[in-house]
């Protein structure tokens, strides 16, 4: 009898043993699964950042001033005309003088 129940207790253990290792292997299998997923995430997140950063340079994420003027049906003058406005003004400021 003690030897059917030692070797029932040696099968009992090696199939707790091996349950154990399927366990453990399958664990480290949705780790990685887990750490590719993380990975491709950030690769996506840095593509996103690269994209609004170009369309935020280029003026693509938000109203110009010339849009929002017109929109608003008021005038607008680009920056050379401005500056143009501001020597003419400021010649004939020197002029009076």
């Amino acid at each position: 009898m003690s030897r059917s129940r030692s070797e029932a207790a040696f099968l009992n253990d090696r199939r707790t043993k091996q349950e154990m290792i399927w366990r453990v292997d399958a664990l480290f299998a949705f780790a990685d699964s887990i750490e590719a997923k993380v990975t491709a995430a950030r690769e996506k997140t840095e593509k996103l950042r690269q994209s609004i950063l170009a369309k935020a340079f280029s003026g693509q994420l938000v109203e110009t001033e010339a849009e929002i003027a017109r929109r608003e049906g008021r005038d607008y003058e680009t920056a050379e005309v401005l500056l143009e406005r501001i020597k003419a003004e400021k010649g004939i400021k020197d002029k009076k003088k």
